[in-house]
């Protein structure tokens, strides 16, 4: 998609707070991703027609409704060298380093996968041609790395030393340019801008994508268990409830953690779930 011709290297002593992140270990997110591109690289080699299956296209989406597209474009490369993939996962594995540790692995993997769908929708929303490789979901990386370390110094075209703010402003420029001059230099530009404004938006309104779907299912699996259970009381230290007041009380606090957030929870609220939960178990 592009992302290939674009060299850069961090500068040694530059970067500020990154050097706190950037020997971090333990997290797994970014080396499962390098595992996993790799992989489908190798399966291409051996099978190309399967790029057919996994590149994402209007038709494919339109027509036949393969949404998985949108997930598995994202790890499909060229054939025609090493460099395109080469370059996308040492770009994800530099910038996505000092971030990983930041966001936790789950959640960075989250995030990843969200840029990459995201980039591809944009793609497609301007695009027809059908398009492969990481870079949108790399750019969103590289611009979320941009926010939080705006003054961290890396090495243009591995020479040049520049602030990752001004560097990100100038890929954007680039890729604004490549979305109104087209040429057919076969870049994903508006994947990569998809990418990037993913990238910002994320860290500008403070999204935490994981937990925001564990919420959601904690909720739905507790309502669920509330409903098929055939509690018939349940005692609290002041108080016997009946299975349908039981019922009423939980229902009712579960609208409000969907109304007002986890946090607005009381002692007594939280405690009265806890106890319902555990003894729902046990039934």
């Amino acid at each position: 998609m592009g992302i290939e011709s674009r060299d850069y290297l961090r500068h040694e002593s530059g970067g500020g707070s990154f050097n706190s992140f950037r020997m971090a270990s333990g997290g797994w997110a970014i080396k499962y991703l390098i595992i996993a591109n790799v992989v489908v690289f190798l399966v291409e080699w051996n099978s190309p027609r399967v790029i057919e299956f996994l590149a994402l296209d209007r038709e494919s989406i339109f027509a036949s409704f393969q949404i998985w597209r949108f997930v598995t474009y994202g790890f499909c490369h060229s054939l025609s060298g090493l460099g395109h993939i080469f370059f996308n996962m040492f770009v994800l594995w530099m910038f996505g380093r000092s971030i990983e540790p930041i966001l936790g692995s789950r959640e960075f993997l989250v995030f990843y996968l969200i840029g990459v769908v995201i980039s591809g929708i944009c793609h497609i929303a301007i695009s027809g041609a059908p398009v492969i490789g990481a870079s949108g979901g790399v750019m969103a990386v590289v611009f979320l790395t941009a926010m939080y370390f705006p003054r961290m110094t890396v090495l243009l075209m591995f020479i040049l030393p520049i602030e990752l703010r001004w560097l990100a402003v100038l890929y954007a420029l680039v890729d604004v340019f490549g979305v109104l001059n087209p040429g057919g230099d076969g870049v994903a530009h508006v994947a990569h801008l998809g990418g990037a404004a993913f990238g910002i938006a994320y860290k500008y309104f403070g999204w935490n994508l994981s937990s925001n779907f564990n919420t959601k299912w904690n909720q739905l699996k507790l309502k669920r268990s509330v409903r098929k259970s055939k509690l018939r009381v349940y005692s609290e230290p002041d108080t016997n409830l009946s299975k349908a007041r039981l019922d009423e009380k939980v229902d009712a606090i579960l609208e409000k953690i969907s109304r007002e957030g986890e946090a607005s929870l009381t002692d007594q609220e939280r405690a009265l779930l806890k106890e319902a939960s555990s003894k729902y178990k046990k039934r």
